[in-house]
This record gives C-alpha cells, sequence and structure tokens, in this order.
C-alpha cells in the first residue's frame, strides 16, 4: 500500500517498478530451488555411490548405476537454473560482489566436474557389463576407481564453500580463502578416502582368494 501511494501520479513508472520486483523475486525463488536441487542431487549421489561400491552383481550395478546417471536429470537443470538466475541477479541487483562472482565460479565446476567426471567413468563402467551373474573382478576393481570418491568430495567441499560465501559474504581475500580451503579439505578428503577404500578392497579380496 505505501508503494501505491508513493507511485500516485506515476501510474506507469509503478508498474514497472513492480514488475521488476517480480522479476527479482521469481529469479531469488528460482535461485533458491536451483541450489536445493542441487545439494539434493549431491546427497542422493553419495547415497548411490555408496552402494554401487558394494555392488556384487550386474544387477546391483544397473540399479544404483541407473540411479546416478538419472540424477543427471536433477543436477543438470538445477545447476543450469542457479547458474542463469545467479548471472541475473547479480547484474540487475546484488553487483559484481567478490563472493559472489566466486560463488558462481564454484557452482560451475560442481556441474562440470559431475558431469566430466563422474558421469564419464559410470557410462564407460556400463558399456562393459554383459548378461547377468556377478560382477567381473576388473569391473569391481573399477568401482573402487579412486577418482569416483575424490570427485564426490571436491564437489561437496566447493559446495560447502558456497554455502560459506553466501553466508560471510567475505571480501576478494576471505572470499579466495574460504572457497580455496573448502576445495582443498574436499581434495584431500577425496584423496584419503579414495586410499582407504583401495586398500580396503585390496585386502578383502586377498582373504577372499585364500
Amino acid at each position: 500500500m505505501p508503494l501505491r501511494l508513493h507511485c500516485r501520479g506515476f501510474v506507469s513508472d509503478c508498474f514497472v517498478m513492480e514488475g521488476l520486483m517480480s522479476l527479482y523475486y521469481a529469479a531469488l525463488f528460482l535461485h533458491i530451488v536451483g541450489a536445493l536441487g542441487l545439494f539434493a542431487a549431491l546427497a542422493l549421489e553419495w547415497a548411490g555411490l555408496s552402494n554401487l561400491r558394494r555392488a556384487r552383481s550386474v544387477g546391483q550395478f544397473r540399479d544404483w548405476a541407473g540411479l546416478l546417471q538419472g540424477l543427471r536429470r536433477v543436477g543438470g537443470p538445477s545447476g543450469l537454473t542457479l547458474l542463469v538466475t545467479g548471472i541475473y541477479l547479480t547484474v540487475t541487483r546484488w553487483g559484481s560482489q567478490p563472493w559472489i562472482i566466486l560463488g558462481l565460479i564454484g557452482l560451475v565446476t560442481m556441474v562440470v566436474l559431475g558431469a566430466v567426471v563422474t558421469g564419464r567413468r559410470l557410462a564407460s563402467m556400463a558399456k562393459e557389463l554383459s548378461g547377468e551373474g556377478a560382477l567381473s573382478p576388473a569391473l569391481r576393481r573399477q568401482l573402487q576407481d579412486p577418482v569416483l570418491l575424490l570427485s564426490a568430495w571436491l564437489r561437496t567441499g566447493i559446495g560447502l564453500g558456497v554455502v560459506a560465501l553466501m553466508s560471510a559474504k567475505p571480501g576478494l581475500g576471505g572470499s579466495l580463502i574460504i572457497l580455496g580451503g573448502a576445495a582443498f579439505l574436499g581434495f584431500a578428503t577425496g584423496l584419503a578416502a579414495g586410499a582407504w577404500g583401495r586398500r580396503t578392497f585390496s585386502v578383502a579380496t586377498e582373504s577372499a582368494d585364500s
């Protein structure tokens, strides 16, 4: 109501202002929905990846690999929505703040890593499937590929870094420290988790063979 009283006598300007506000809130809503979708896809990927690495049969592999590959229908559009609305909000309202620019770079990195690293490896494994029954030893070794865990941990670290940027809204130096530190922690954790997973798999394989 105060907005309408203020705009009295300038009806056209009032409608333009209300239209811009409507676009802003719509873009902000889609931006939040995109963020929720991206992190939901990442959480489901963790669940799928954990079960996929424990798969022993072709059927189990197909079930969990299908889930992971299907997540692209959620993660891809969510990441695109997040990026497009983020650019729009930056240009029209927020301005080119360092934490915003680095946050968008982090989001693009998450999407690219998921598609190029994880997606391609899973697609390559799926092509090697034949028939039913137990998984071949070679494919079981591929499931322990440390790069799969490294990709998931790195994207998790970057995602948490982006959330920290959105919460603290620091300057350039603080933004670099927060995002770089989060990415480093994710990378280091992924390396350690991958090495531990391969070592555990080797021990289990040797025990089964003996």
